[in-house]
């Protein structure tokens, strides 16, 4: 059996998937560590998760315009690549504010991926025997 084009948007776009959950996920389990180090109650962290999930479901529409116009991929890449940023913006910010921005900015660009996805897997495999 050959590697087709099919099998690698699946692979990519599932690799890319695992990557914006995983940065939107693994904050959670080092809330304590995030409270030390800020000073902040684990209510304000709360808030500053809300804020990332809000950035995530507000993006996702305008995602769609963006593969529209730009093309699914890039906006994939756009999604992944900023997840990155972000993610390693959050690891080192020197003050709390700076961390609510970072979380945020990732929930934004994690939420660029998924419709998009959606798309470009459907429209890829288009014929599913049905």
């Amino acid at each position: 059996m050959r590697w087709r084009y099919e099998e690698t948007v699946l692979a990519m776009c599932t690799l890319a998937f695992l990557a914006t959950m995983a940065a939107r996920l693994v904050i959670s389990p080092v809330v304590p560590r995030i409270t030390a180090e800020f000073g902040v109650s684990n209510s304000v962290i709360g808030l500053a998760l809300t804020g990332m999930w809000m950035a995530y479901f507000c993006s996702q529409f305008p995602s769609g315009v963006f593969g529209d116009r730009f093309g699914e991929r890039r906006v994939i890449l756009v999604a992944v690549g900023g997840t990155a940023v972000a993610s390693a913006f959050l690891a080192i910010a020197p003050l709390f504010p700076v961390f609510v921005v970072g979380t945020i900015v990732l929930g934004a660009v994690a939420g660029l991926h998924y419709s998009v996805a959606t798309t470009l897997l459907s429209r890829t495999y288009d014929d599913i025997g049905t």
